[in-house]
């Protein structure tokens, strides 16, 4: 890389295409140009993320990066010097770009722009519709204001209009949705390769039908592309849309000279039998339905060299060009050898200690500054150089800068260490330079982004309320939602909600009272409707309150005890805590150190810990425990982690060892497993305390476990255990500090973390290099199982297939045998022996079987990387919690995954099945177990928190109403002020306060809003939603001005007492519940030095006299009387 570089440098009228030999190199690559060669404009050209021949579309971010390149190199061709492009780019045949950029809009302020035209264009390139913008490929359409992630920037962009003019043009933050930098013009791109417009659509009808027949219409894929929609995976046959597709030599200027990567010829021929297997699979399909007269959906290939380069033609473009192959090796043939060098691993090398490894960097750099050679230290970031450099001048390691530029002037040896940020793998000698990269210091492998989901986001997301949902009203009961209404009072329109009760009577609720609907969300959420009217709500409120009292009361008990409990204090000397630190391998993300610190903070107390760490798969719970049980042993006591499954707690039991090794503690592993002998040993070592960390199952909640001296206890995956283990766990743990580790907390675990109970972190950050998993809920067919196995198995990966009962395995296994010759099946149940278990899930860990036929056994297991497809068959029958934890076995490594949920095609579905099977494909993005967990508690309520006896309570009032009211009790025990406000404010000020729909036209949104200002708790929440509001959805309407300040007369109605305000022409009457929150001495004061005219009439309400001359005057005036009011409260 640095030989092109320099090449380029020096020879500013050179083009050279560098091609690498797949994605992950090509980014590391231009990354490093960028910051090494800042000034050596390059393009980087991916291939698509999807197999040959797929089912699937290749992802937004991908085809953005490829249009972007292509339009750019079409634009601009001769100021770029460096193309990057990975050989299945160089191969794959592409979409004429010359007509790119009559599709790419050029908007700048000021400038005229017809929207219905510009949506309908944008629509026609690729990008999906959306309420929120979040990902690439995504807009949202709002009134005047358009937002659109578009792939040439890293932000998305937010357009407004005034009627047809461009008024502002700004970047905000997906994630809160706020503004961030405004610009003068932008570039929208299209995000698919295929244009579908009428030209395009009716060329593809043409040749579709001329390759495979008239009958061809009825395939869904015509279907659809007839109707201007697009199905998935509609690039594989982009040949049929063009006359002729181009290669990338034709696209590409003759200046260009290929540089190719060291494992060119292995990786193009690799892919070229690829190639040649996905269409041959596919054909001999095709044809065989051809012979069954049943061709219909089936997929039909097009021929591999219509949309791929073949041997020869590749061949033939290459003579034509100036080609350097590099090569790692020496060899005769080599005219120019640049002599590179490695250089040493000082973290392989290291001795124990971490400050051993730094006196062998500075040796060594010592060494190499006298041999006149110029040392480099790339660090992969500011804060990853500081730490850098304040330990090599701890170590009285002084002679150090932070340098800037890779110039040839700053790679002079002026005996000072240079410290660059650069993101290198391994570090390098080229002639007298040296760069050690910080990989070969310390280790660590790569970072992990963050983008932190807030809690209150998550179960926002999870209440949303949908027509048909019960809802409990906190005065009426339970009704049905009907939707939201608009509804005519005295000529001043109002949005209600409606919600039908028992004999079809209707309450509409105006959006002011939002607040006061929750989603019944009850055990098996379906509710019995209550009669408007009757009592049997308010005695039915009242019993549940009675009983919930006596929870709270157990449930204060249960926390008191454990925080009047007297844990030990574990602490360590701080330099051996860094140094088993710094041998982790990871960069930790900001969420994970976060959670780490909490964690220390806790066992640091003599108030036992009691946390729940939620945290998706691999994204670092584990290292969180043990950096807490490094200090628990270092601080004298014992260790013990507890796993649901005995191949769980081997796994577990190998990583600690690893991670652990070199340090004098002693680890044991305790399961079904062991040996009568080893348990006795193991017993014995608990006891005398010569076991420092103790890893097993449920054998350790045995009566004949004693510990010496117990101080810290991990549940891992506390979903898994029963109500008996988990009150066990609880007799061995009074007093010791408890860390509870989960991907997916069942909902009564949530439930006690939200209501204050224990305590909850969420590690929400997945390692850079990890794709989302892919989810298809699919009917259970022949097609869509053999495709699925024959994908993964054709790139050398092994797949999970998942049945709900043992007797569903015989189908399946039968079922794979008749469809996949080169299938090597293993099974695996939990009715198996412990140790026949433990060999075929190690043996389908080695790579022995390339398939595993198993119940949900496997929900917790091994960490098998190659593994990644799963199929759940008769996915309906599983539960959210399970489907997610067996979607998490797949994905684990830096390939795309694919989860397949089958259905029953001969049975219906209940609706809370519906719902799970949706929740875990809407929830694509990594790190969504926390959401899920969410999704859960909504669907099947959070369960029993201290036995099966509370369910009753949860079904009458609903899960929603369930939990405010125990918050209540709890806090009413624990004597904390929790205001309790049973009365709903009546406010009648004659103004039309609602959200227009030509504001948010979307409906879900528009009532997401209102909830979201229905449960706004003071001014500066109120501020910030003005801003955000005027952000994302342009200048505020009058009517949802109005709607804000009459919220704020509400929250200070709610605060002082106010019951009722009613106004008219001349004034106001203002009526407090009994006498009010204010104190009547400060009141009488008040109300005589008030700028209006105000009088207590003789049934105790405030009469304010005047003349209004506006809805505007009317609204600022009793806002601030009731603000006014406010401050005379009762201290």
């Amino acid at each position: 890389m640095f030989s092109i570089g320099d090449t380029l440098l020096n020879n500013p009228d050179m083009n050279i295409v560098y091609v690498v030999k797949n994605e992950d190199k090509l980014i590391n690559v231009s990354q490093l140009f960028s910051e090494i060669y800042p000034n050596i404009k390059h393009i980087k050209i991916p291939a698509w993320d999807c197999l040959p021949y797929d089912n699937v579309s290749p992802s937004a971010r991908v085809t953005g990066e490829r249009i972007n390149s292509f339009v750019t190199l079409s634009n601009d061709s001769k100021s770029i010097q460096l193309i990057l492009i990975t050989i299945n780019a160089l191969i794959q045949k592409n979409v004429p770009f010359k007509d790119f950029p009559k599709s790419v809009w050029e908007i700048k302020v000021s400038s005229k722009i017809i929207l219905s035209n510009f949506t309908k264009n944008i629509i026609n390139s690729g990008y999906r519709r959306s309420g929120t913008v979040m990902d690439i490929g995504e807009f949202a359409l709002r009134g005047g204001i358009v937002d659109i992630f578009t792939p040439n920037y890293s932000s998305p962009i937010r357009i407004d209009f005034f009627d047809e003019e461009v008024e502002s043009i700004k970047f905000f933050d997906p994630l809160t949705q706020m503004s961030i930098e405004s610009i003068e013009d932008v570039r929208i791109l299209p995000i698919s390769e295929i244009l579908l417009n009428e030209k395009n659509i009716n060329l593809f009808k043409v040749n579709y039908r001329n390759l495979f027949g008239i009958n061809s219409t009825k395939d869904e894929i015509y279907q659809l592309i007839s109707q201007d929609e697009r199905p998935l995976g509609l690039e594989h046959w982009a040949g049929m849309f063009h006359n002729k597709l181009e290669t990338f030599f034709e696209i590409l200027d003759d200046k260009y000279s290929f540089v190719l990567d060291p494992s060119f010829n292995e990786f193009i021929k690799m892919r070229f039998e690829d190639i040649r297997d996905y269409y041959k699979s596919r054909e001999l399909t095709y044809q065989e339905a051809k012979i069954n007269k049943n061709t219909e959906n089936c997929y039909k290939p097009v021929p591999a060299d219509s949309i791929y380069l073949d041997e020869l033609l590749l061949n033939k473009y290459l003579s034509q060009r100036a080609v350097l192959y590099i090569s790692p090796f020496k060899s005769p043939n080599i005219k120019k050898n640049i002599n590179g060098l490695t250089v040493p691993n000082f973290w392989l090398n290291r001795h124990i200690n971490s400050s051993d490894l730094l006196k062998e960097l500075i040796i060594y750099i010592n060494n190499k500054i006298d041999a006149d050679y110029k040392i480099i230290i790339a660090c992969r970031s500011i804060g990853s150089r500081k730490v850098l450099a304040d330990q090599l001048n701890k170590a009285n390691f002084y002679n150090i800068d932070f340098g800037s530029s890779w110039s040839k002037n700053n790679l002079i040896n002026n005996h000072i260490v240079s410290l660059f940020i650069t993101n290198l793998d391994h570090g390098f000698q080229i002639e007298n330079t040296i760069v050690i990269s910080e990989t070969d210091i310390f280790g660590k492998i790569y970072s992990r982004k963050n983008k932190k989901k807030k809690l209150e986001t998550a179960m926002e997301e999870a209440e949303a309320f949908i027509t048909g949902d019960y809802l409990v009203h906190i005065e009426y009961g339970v009704g049905k939602y009907n939707g939201l209404k608009t509804v005519e009072i005295n000529n001043i329109k109002h949005d209600c909600l409606e919600l039908s009760y028992l004999s079809n009577d209707k309450l509409l609720v105006p959006v002011q009272n939002i607040n006061l609907l929750s989603k019944f969300s009850g055990k098996n959420s379906e509710a019995t409707l209550d009669k408007l009217g009757s009592k049997t709500w308010t005695n039915k409120k009242k019993k549940v309150k009675e009983k919930i009292r006596d929870v709270a009361e157990t449930l204060v008990r249960i926390a008191s005890a454990r925080k009047l409990g007297k844990a030990e204090k574990l602490f360590c000397n701080i330099d051996d805590y860094q140094n088993f630190v710094s041998k982790f391998q990871f960069y930790e993300t900001e969420d994970q150190l976060e959670t780490i610190k909490e964690v220390l903070k806790d066992i640091n107390s003599e108030q036992p810990m009691d946390r729940l760490v939620c945290g998706d798969v691999g994204f670092g719970k584990t290292e969180v425990a043990m950096r807490a049980a490094f200090i628990a042993i270092k601080s004298n006591s014992q260790v013990a982690v507890i796993t649901p499954t005995t191949i769980l707690a081997r796994q577990h039991y190998d990583t600690f060892k690893k991670r652990f090794a070199g340090e004098k503690i002693t680890i044991s592993h305790l399961s079904r497993l062991t040996s009568e002998k080893d348990k006795r040993n193991v017993i014995n070592g608990l006891k005398d305390g010569e076991i420092n960390i103790i890893i097993g199952t449920h054998s350790l909640l045995s009566d004949k476990i004693i510990f010496k001296n117990l101080c810290l206890f991990v549940v891992d995956e506390e979903q898994r255990f029963g109500v008996a283990q988990k009150e066990r766990l609880k007799n061995i743990t009074h007093n010791a500090h408890i860390l509870t580790l989960t991907a997916t907390p069942i909902p009564r675990t949530l439930h006690m973390a939200l209501s204050g109970i224990r305590d909850l972190s969420i590690i929400a950050s997945a390692p850079d290099n990890r794709l989302p998993v892919r989810s298809f809920v699919v009917p259970f067919n022949e097609f869509n199982i053999k495709e699925g196995i024959q994908r993964e198995i054709h790139r050398g990966g092994q797949v999970y297939c998942i049945v709900p009962r043992i007797k569903d395995i015989k189908e399946f296994h039968n079922k794979i045998i008749d469809l996949v010759d080169n299938a090597t099946i293993s099974i695996v149940h939990g009715k198996m022996p412990g140790k026949d278990i433990e060999d075929t899930m190690m043996k389908f860990y080695g790579g022995i079987s390339n398939i595993l036929i198993a119940t949900s056994i496997i929900e917790n297991g091994l960490d098998i990387p190659n593994a990644n497809t799963i199929f759940i068959y008769k996915a309906d029958m599983f539960g959210l919690g399970q489907l997610y934890q067996l979607k998490g076995r797949v994905g684990r490594s830096d390939k795309r995954a694919y989860a397949y949920f089958l259905l029953s095609n001969n049975k219906k579905m209940t609706i809370n099945a519906e719902k799970r099977l949706y929740a875990i494909q809407s929830l694509e993005g990594l790190g969504a177990g926390f959401s899920l967990a969410a999704h859960d508690l909504d669907i099947r309520g959070a369960g029993n928190l201290l036995g099966d006896e509370q369910s009753g309570q949860i079904k009458e009032v609903g899960i929603s109403l369930y939990q405010q009211l125990l918050n209540e009790a709890v806090s009413d025990i624990k004597g904390e002020k929790y205001i309790i406000n049973d009365f709903i404010p009546q406010i009648n000020l004659q103004a039309p306060a609602l959200i227009p729909e030509n504001y948010i036209l979307d409906l879900s949104l528009r009532l997401q809003i209102y909830r979201r200002l229905g449960n706004i708790k003071d001014y500066n929440e109120f501020e910030l939603f003005i801003i955000e509001l005027i952000d994302r959805f342009g200048p505020i309407p009058k009517e949802l001005n109005y709607l804000i300040r009459v919220m704020k007369i509400k929250r200070n109605c709610i605060k002082t007492g106010i019951q009722r305000i009613d106004s008219g022409i001349n004034g106001a009457t203002i009526e407090f519940i009994n006498e009010g929150y204010i104190n009547p001495e400060k009141f009488i004061i008040w109300l005589h030095s008030y700028k209006i005219d105000l009088k207590v009439r003789s049934d105790k309400k405030i009469g304010l006299f005047y003349k209004w001359s506006s809805i505007d005057e009317r609204l600022d005036i009793i806002e601030d009387l009731t603000s006014e009011i406010a401050k005379l409260l009762v201290n």
